[in-house]
């Protein structure tokens, strides 16, 4: 299963978020296991690192990305990536890129905490984290 995994959740677990962080790390840890294989956006790599700079040591902080770098695979972001985000009419255009992305990556679902940001996506399905490890596990 192909799993395609919001930027959120690793910053639920970088931020060590108490409300949020159990299942963000089961999910990680499905695909560090190679339970699912996990996808992430090229652009989730830089906006964990800009959200959680100040809040994290910057050596844990790269050393992470790198982990997220060799766990998940990285999808491909390019022009047709673009336009599929612009004609999905989702209102927040990073949401929109990620799910095209997704799309794309011919990912099963995707994992986020804002799942009513990605519902408009037609064709993948969108899970909460506890809704994902419910499901599939």
């Amino acid at each position: 299963m192909k799993v395609f995994v919001d930027t959120n959740i690793f910053i639920d677990i970088l931020l060590n978020r108490k409300e949020f962080i159990k299942e963000s790390k089961q999910v990680y840890k499905l695909c560090e296991n190679h339970i699912v294989k996990g996808y992430v956006a090229p652009i989730s790599i830089n906006n964990i690192y800009y959200i959680c700079r100040k809040a994290v040591n910057q050596e844990a902080l790269t050393s992470f990305l790198c982990d997220v770098s060799h766990i998940f695979t990285i999808s491909p972001m390019n022009n047709e990536s673009v336009v599929f985000a612009k004609n999905l009419n989702i209102k927040d255009f990073e949401d929109a890129l990620q799910s095209a992305m997704a799309i794309q990556s011919g990912c099963d679902c995707i994992v986020t905490r804002n799942v009513d940001d990605f519902k408009k996506v037609a064709g993948i399905e969108v899970f909460s984290p506890k809704e994902f490890l419910l499901k599939f596990q």
